[in-house]
């Protein structure tokens, strides 16, 4: 023990010399006072450290609210939109701005035609009492550019590109899905299009014809300007006239893509029609109305209940110089459906190929009808 004593009196005393030489100074004293001191940072010590709560349970709200955000966000990111644009121009050649005349006169002869399109409010939710929630899209402007040509003086087919020049609206919150609108521009769907002529000649009274339209998926169901998938879209029209009257109509199905998911803004495949009749105004000039729409074969999710797409057009067409014709026309939704605007308004420039200056029916200016006419404009 005595042993033991003086190696601690040693390790306490070594480090300050001066306490072996008996001095009492004050400080000297506080400094080893601190030296014999336990380490706090080693010896826990509950009176002095208590110990931390944890953090686990005030993170808990935090991340949960973190969480229904994100989720609500991926969920709107997700929710699928269309090609809302329900008006599909005529390929060129064709005398109406919607309808087919089915006047495919020549072999290899082109034609090219471009129609500015411009929709108010196309698409539109409203609540059961027909008040509105919100405008998806409030408006619209697509270019069509068209380009065809005929074979056999019996079929045509064409190529239409859409480009998108406007595309707003608003975004739509509606229980607990919302839905972007769109903010991108760019191009449609890319259509294809084939049309052959079955019996008689539109000048000769009726002319039935098959067709059909094929749409690559260039568009983007975000900005509601495509499907993402393939669409096919057969039809069957007629046409005719008779003196200065001339009329045309069609029936078709579109098949489209359909989700499974209720929220998404998809369609599925429709009914389409059309019917239309003209009256030529003068050998330079033609009015018309025209009519068209198309049906959901089975309707769910957000437009169960939404009303048939349906738009009355009116238009003209005035012949402006050799070759130019210029075509311009109103169109107002009759219904609330979806795609179908409050008011769409139409312009066109066509160039044809061919060189007749007059919109005159060949039963009126005296030309020859037991052949094809090659220098005539319909």
């Amino acid at each position: 023990m005595g042993r033991f004593r003086l190696i601690r009196r040693r390790l306490v005393r070594a480090p300050f010399p001066e306490a072996r030489a008996g001095s009492t100074s004050p400080a000297l004293r506080r400094s080893m006072s601190r030296a014999q001191a336990p380490m706090k940072g080693f010896v826990p010590d509950h009176r002095e450290a208590p110990a931390r709560r944890s953090a686990a349970p005030r993170l808990i709200a935090p991340l949960a609210l973190i969480l229904v955000l994100s989720a609500r966000v991926v969920a709107a990111q997700q929710i699928a939109g269309f090609a809302e644009d329900r008006f599909e121009p005529a390929a060129a050649g064709s005398s109406w701005m919607y309808g087919e005349s089915l006047d495919f006169a020549g072999h290899l002869q082109p034609g090219f035609v471009a129609v500015a399109d411009w929709a108010w409010k196309p698409l539109v939710f409203y609540d059961p009492a027909g008040h509105e929630i919100g405008a998806l899209v409030r408006q619209q402007a697509v270019l069509n550019v068209d380009a065809a040509i005929t074979l056999w003086e019996r079929a045509r087919v064409d190529l239409d590109l859409p480009l998108v020049a406007v595309n707003s609206g608003s975004d739509v919150q509606i229980q607990d899905q919302s839905y972007s609108a769109p903010r991108d521009l760019g191009i449609g769907d890319l259509r294809l299009g084939a049309d052959v002529r079955l019996l008689g000649r539109s000048r000769d009274g009726i002319a039935l014809a098959a067709g059909a339209r094929l749409f690559v998926p260039t568009g983007s169901r975000r900005s509601f300007t495509g499907d993402d998938r393939v669409r096919f879209w057969p039809r069957l029209m007629l046409a005719g006239e008779r003196d200065r009257f001339v009329w045309s109509a069609q029936l078709g199905m579109h098949l489209r893509p359909h989700d499974s998911c209720t929220c998404d803004l998809t369609l599925g495949n429709e009914v389409t029609f059309a019917a239309g009749a003209g009256w030529r105004m003068s050998d330079r000039a033609l009015a018309r109305v025209e009519l068209y729409g198309s049906d959901a074969l089975s309707s769910s999710g957000p437009f169960a209940r939404a009303s048939v797409p349906i738009e009355l057009l009116a238009s003209g067409r005035v012949l402006v110089v050799p070759h130019w014709l210029v075509d311009f026309g109103v169109a107002p939704g009759l219904a609330n459906g979806p795609g179908s605007p409050t008011v769409r308004v139409l312009l066109g420039l066509e160039y044809a190929w061919d060189a007749a200056p007059a919109l005159l029916p060949t039963s009126m200016d005296g030309s020859d009808t037991s052949g094809p006419v090659a220098n005539e404009r319909r």
